[in-house]
């Protein structure tokens, strides 16, 4: 059971939502990785004899889907969430990065040349890093142990 006094926001994200976006990338990256792979920056290519990658890459989506869909489900501590959280806020992190090395920083910039593509893979690398910094920040969390879920 998760802590109570975790808003209701973070707990559908975090046991919910994430974890379903996880096993869906995994899904793609194992089974349709040229599909999956449309959805990076096109300065990038798609070679299926790199396959393994894209399979390591979806055991890590597997992994995130556990620590959020099963682990963050069973520990009713704040501070293991917290712990949790700001690990998988690190791997949020890297994969920003790597978005952005890929797009260059003019190409991060540059909104209007965004393809719809480039806005769900931008969208769904930095909104989880963003939800996970406001929580780990303490957004929303009523500012003392009182705080209960909204």
């Amino acid at each position: 059971m998760a802590p109570r006094n975790i808003p209701s926001f973070y707990i559908l994200w975090h046991l919910y939502l994430e974890p379903l976006l996880a096993l869906s990338g995994a899904y793609y990256l194992h089974f349709a990785p040229s599909i999956y792979h449309s959805y990076m920056p096109p300065s990038t290519s798609y070679n299926p004899t790199s396959q393994i990658v894209y399979d390591q890459l979806a055991s890590s989506y597997v992994f995130f889907a556990f620590i959020e869909g099963v682990a963050l489900r069973v520990v009713d501590d704040l501070p293991t969430w917290r712990v949790l959280v700001f690990g998988l806020a690190l791997c949020d992190a890297g994969h920003c990065y790597a978005a952005w090395y890929a797009m260059g920083t003019e190409g991060v910039l540059d909104w209007a040349a965004w393809r719809a593509r480039d806005w769900v893979a931008n969208v769904l690398n930095v909104l989880p890093l963003v939800v996970r910094g406001a929580f780990l920040m303490g957004v929303g969390m009523g500012g003392g142990k009182e705080g209960g879920r909204t």
